[in-house]
């Protein structure tokens, strides 16, 4: 047998593995997504032992003691996170992480996300972006309106019976309403983003199968 049609046989059957769990939780498929996770792992490690312990860490400490020693040491005291009795140890490590990379996200959400669309909202009824859009002043008009309702939707508030506060209520009350349908149109035409990804998959999946034993049988 050739390394090709282990290849497939292989490919095949893990394939039909991870399928098996249309009809309910069973060995083969467990079977599957363990070989799965187990090669991940593998290869992850192998990867970060490669690139980051012999290509990158050990050159360092040498040309770059001062700069890469911190980054070594807090990786090697992260280690002591799989060992339950110790794992106190990696406690700095793991508040370092979590504080950039939260520092990070909420920076990048800020400036990348948050501040964009904050500047695209407020040029959107501009004439020069009036003029760019498909539809014109609708389209401005729409993005604006969707924008701020949705922001809005994340209020929470009841309106007032007593005062002249009640109208206020009310409004925000219908602002609302409108940011929500925004939202649900968002996420729906997400989710049937991900599903046609994944049926896209599938089907690619399943013609690499046919061709593959098409080539080998010689069709």
């Amino acid at each position: 047998m050739n390394p090709e049609l282990v290849g497939v046989i292989a490919g095949t059957a893990l394939t039909f593995f991870i399928l098996s769990y249309l009809v309910g939780d069973n060995p083969l498929y467990r079977l599957g997504l363990h070989l799965f996770i187990g090669t991940l792992v593998g290869y992850s490690f192998g990867t970060v032992l490669r690139e980051v312990v012999v290509r990158t860490a050990l050159p360092g400490l040498v040309s770059r003691p001062a700069s890469v020693g911190p980054a070594v040491l807090l990786g090697v005291l992260l280690l002591f996170k799989g060992f339950p009795r110790h794992a106190f140890v990696g406690n700095l490590s793991m508040a370092y992480l979590i504080g950039v990379g939260a520092a990070v996200a909420v920076g990048g959400a800020l400036a990348g996300m948050l501040a964009a669309q904050v500047a695209a909202t407020g040029r959107a009824l501009a004439p020069a972006s009036v003029g760019n859009l498909r539809f014109g002043l609708a389209d401005g008009v729409m993005i604006v309106v969707g924008t701020v309702s949705t922001l809005l939707s994340f209020t929470f508030v009841r309106p007032k019976a007593q005062g002249g506060q009640e109208w206020w209520g009310r409004l925000l009350g219908g602002v609302t309403w409108v940011g929500r349908l925004f939202l649900v149109s968002a996420l729906g035409i997400a989710f049937a983003g991900a599903l046609t990804s994944s049926l896209s998959i599938l089907i690619g999946r399943m013609q690499y199968l046919v061709d593959a034993f098409c080539g080998l049988a010689g069709w």
